[in-house]
């Protein structure tokens, strides 16, 4: 059970990672908070939903194959297609899990690179997370990958505000090579993302 008092144990016990690279990023607050539940694995995908006695289809949106957080952020085609641009655009491994982004994915990268790839990463996960909500819970059409990537580098532009003046332009031109190399992409293979 959560309480003020066990709240307060776990962060001067360290039992919480409050150092983790989360709580250091440029991001709004939720943000890091999403991340950090992400990580605890306590988001509420429907197989998360189904143990707190969900009574609707623990089926992914997207593909239809059951939602888990593993899925929805990484294995699922929508996920994958997203991940995998962002490997061919920025020259980066693909992720493996929510943990690999935060521990090994950009072993060898640069700090500042690193940095605005983890702004990215959020981005990127907020806005899946975001385009199923819609659909699962507004009954939004299913969203193409497309849209989702827009979607990522909407809010990456809007966090570009919260960095140093320095790293605004990496950050802004990551973001316009995302949407390029998305639209090419889509126009090239007429690819739509859809069950």
């Amino acid at each position: 059970m959560f309480t003020v008092r066990s709240m307060y144990r776990a962060l001067t016990t360290n039992e919480v990672p409050h150092h983790h690279v989360i709580w250091k990023l440029k991001i709004p607050l939720r943000i890091k908070v999403f991340m950090w539940y992400l990580l605890k694995g306590v988001t509420l995908t429907k197989d998360n939903l189904a143990m707190r006695r969900w009574k609707r289809s623990v089926r992914c949106c997207f593909c239809n194959l059951d939602e888990t957080i593993q899925h929805l952020f990484f294995d699922c085609p929508n996920a994958k297609f997203i991940w995998r641009l962002v490997q061919v655009v920025f020259n980066l491994p693909m992720p493996l899990n929510v943990n690999d982004i935060f521990t090994n994915w950009l072993n060898g990268v640069n700090k500042k690179l690193r940095y605005q790839a983890w702004v990215g990463a959020c981005a990127t996960l907020w806005a899946i997370w975001l385009s199923r909500n819609d659909v699962v819970f507004n009954k939004a059409q299913v969203f193409s990958s497309l849209q989702v990537i827009f979607r990522a580098t909407h809010w990456i532009h809007f966090w570009a505000l919260l960095q140093k003046e320095e790293g605004r332009p990496p950050i802004m031109s990551g973001c316009l090579a995302l949407e390029v190399a998305a639209m090419e992409c889509f126009t090239s293979n007429g690819w739509l993302f859809s069950n």
